[in-house]
């Protein structure tokens, strides 16, 4: 079952959020309406990503680029602090797998991409490929990567050029590249 996150729970509107100025003395419901306005379509889906701090900063960049919603697949536990309060103005919800969150989508007209660079898959760089506005984008957690079985249930796989030695980037760091590679597009 998929269930929206319920943070901040008992704290006043604002608390410690990390805000622009002319947000500081709105309620956090006038916020989110603000920002409803102008929202993307994009959907970031995080699946076992296991350290909280990644799935936190990856939120955080969704409330930057002021994304649709955000799904975190898997363990439902997680250290908020490194939102910095953004995680109140992002729809996040939780799904126990995958199959939930593809089903929603898939009724939802979303075209998803699992991201990754697993050259078997023929991945298409996310610069080169023409995704539609519609669309969602699964990572998994870095050692481990996505399951083959929800890399066969997605539309394609993209991946983020790089030019070191190591094989992938910190997850919230690839997920904030696809998001600024969408509203590059789509803004």
């Amino acid at each position: 079952m998929i269930e929206q996150f319920c943070f901040g729970r008992g704290l006043p509107d604002n608390a410690s959020a990390n805000l622009i100025d002319i947000y500081k003395k709105w309620r956090d419901a006038d916020i989110i309406a603000e920002l409803d306005k102008n929202r993307s379509d994009l959907i970031m889906v995080y699946q076992n990503i296991t350290h909280d701090f990644n799935k936190a900063s990856a939120i955080r960049s969704g409330n930057a680029f002021n994304i649709k919603e955000s799904y975190i697949v898997g363990a439902r536990k997680m250290d908020k602090r490194g939102c910095v309060g953004s995680h109140r103005y992002v729809r996040t919800f939780h799904a126990d797998t995958f199959d939930e969150v593809f089903q929603a989508l898939k009724a939802n007209g979303y075209t998803i991409y699992a991201v990754d660079n697993i050259l078997s898959y023929n991945p298409q760089n996310i610069l080169d490929c023409d995704f539609p506005k519609k669309s969602a984008f699964v990572m998994g957690e870095e050692q481990k990567g996505l399951d083959e079985d929800t890399i066969r249930k997605c539309d394609g796989m993209v991946f983020i050029e790089q030019f070191g030695s190591v094989r992938s980037m910190n997850v919230a760091c690839a997920a904030s590249c696809i998001m600024f590679e969408y509203s590059r597009r789509f803004r």
